[in-house]
């Protein structure tokens, strides 16, 4: 297992399976799973990209038996590289963000990767990430949602965050580390202004 590790650490994909790089997606280490999905990302094109969003999103059911915190990232990420197969589930994707039950912070993040395609998504990706971060005070989701948001260009929404100072979790693609949702705010912000 360390060996596989090095190999996401190296963002060495090509040296896994979709399998191998799947099972990274419950690792304990937040870590592990962005990259677990990001190898997913690298792996899985066309009908296989198909099949394995299907079965992250049976993996999210209470029926599959086999919940899967970091399925949101590998879903994303397999649509982020696939996005004519991701268009058929891109309004599924938006909508977890109303299952409690789903490592919200996670769609959030799906989001702003996918941003350009699920822009025109229903329900609405901008209206539906203000309504859950009404609803979730966690500084972990809202610097994702306050990220996406700004992906999405939503940026009138984003200024409203410039002097939030919770502080949550956030992958930055090389590793996860504290920051405050107004230093995202003022990122998008100040390159709106460049």
């Amino acid at each position: 297992m360390d060996e596989l590790r090095e190999y996401l650490k190296r963002r060495e994909f090509h040296k896994l399976s979709p399998r191998l790089a799947m099972a990274f997606l419950y690792d304990a280490n937040e870590f592990y799973r962005f990259r677990g999905a990001e190898a997913l990302g690298y792996l899985c094109k066309g009908e296989k990209a198909r099949n394995f969003i299907l079965r992250l999103f049976w993996h999210l059911s209470d029926e599959s038996g086999a919940y899967c915190v970091g399925a949101p990232l590998g879903i994303a990420e397999i649509g982020r590289s696939n996005p004519d197969v991701f268009e058929g589930f891109k309004n599924k994707f938006v909508s977890l963000l109303d299952d409690w039950e789903v490592e919200r912070r996670y769609v959030a993040y799906g989001i702003g990767r996918t941003a350009e395609i699920v822009r025109d998504a229903y329900p609405n990706p901008v209206d539906k990430l203000v309504e859950v971060l009404e609803e979730i005070k966690s500084g972990d989701f809202a610097v994702y949602a306050v990220w996406a948001l700004g992906r999405l260009g939503a940026l009138d929404v984003v200024r409203d965050y410039i002097d939030d100072e919770r502080t949550g979790r956030f992958y930055d693609g090389e590793r996860i580390i504290e920051r405050k949702v107004k230093e995202i705010a003022r990122m998008f912000i100040s390159e709106r202004l460049r």
